[in-house]
């Protein structure tokens, strides 16, 4: 029974089962799947390189969050053991600011000194989930949503204060503006339990749409 169980979840987990359902609860996300099709796989090993690069794209484009991370992988940033050993200036000259340098190192040394357990919060609810990784210095909602969607495949985290998110849903829905953080979350109520499969169509979306890039490059 419990394996039947373990199986169901993970099948409900798949971004494409997830959005079918979702597809079922509302009429504009069935439409938007027929226009744009499926968001490609943008998962992420649950570990503390997925965290770091979450927290390196925080408050910057996708493009100059590319490029700085690729020079950070010269100084091995997704190994915690060796960014623990790291001062700030060491990662600044990847391009990154001071105050991200300062929070990934001290992620790095959470993680070195086992006060942090990124495995194990898989086996947390979701806003259990969310509670923990708010509880560390430099990660807030946005970066705990996201490491909840891409690490964990949480399919209902929502990064509700992101604005190519709310882009995604202003086109979806034709709305007359772009919807901010408190109406997102109105908005998202509604798609509950499948908020991050949501998510991640919104996402696909306004990469199309906004950015006209190819699915691939989104």
């Amino acid at each position: 029974m419990i394996d039947d169980v373990k199986k169901m979840n993970k099948k409900i987990f798949n971004p494409k089962v997830a959005l079918k359902l979702l597809s079922n609860m509302d009429i504009d996300i069935k439409t938007s799947i027929g226009n744009y099709g499926y968001p490609p796989d943008r998962s992420l090993p649950m570990n503390f390189g997925s965290l770091a690069r979450i927290i390196v794209g925080q408050q910057v484009s996708r493009s100059a969050a590319t490029s700085i991370w690729n020079r950070l992988l010269d100084i091995d940033i997704e190994d915690s053991r060796i960014i623990s050993e790291f001062k700030p200036e060491d990662m600044m000259v990847a391009g990154l600011s001071r105050r991200k340098s300062e929070y990934i190192i001290g992620i790095a040394n959470e993680i070195v000194s086992g006060s942090l357990d990124l495995k194990s919060l898989s086996n947390l609810h979701g806003e259990e989930v969310k509670e923990r990784l708010i509880s560390i210095r430099g990660v807030g909602a946005w970066t705990a949503d996201n490491y909840r969607l891409f690490a964990l495949g949480d399919m209902d985290a929502w990064p509700a204060n992101d604005i190519a998110l709310q882009g995604g849903m202003k086109i979806i829905k034709s709305l007359d503006d772009r919807p901010n953080r408190e109406e997102m979350e109105t908005l998202g109520e509604n798609w509950r339990p499948y908020r991050g499969a949501g998510a991640l169509l919104l996402w696909h979306v306004y990469g199309v749409v906004v950015k006209k890039a190819d699915v691939l490059n989104i």
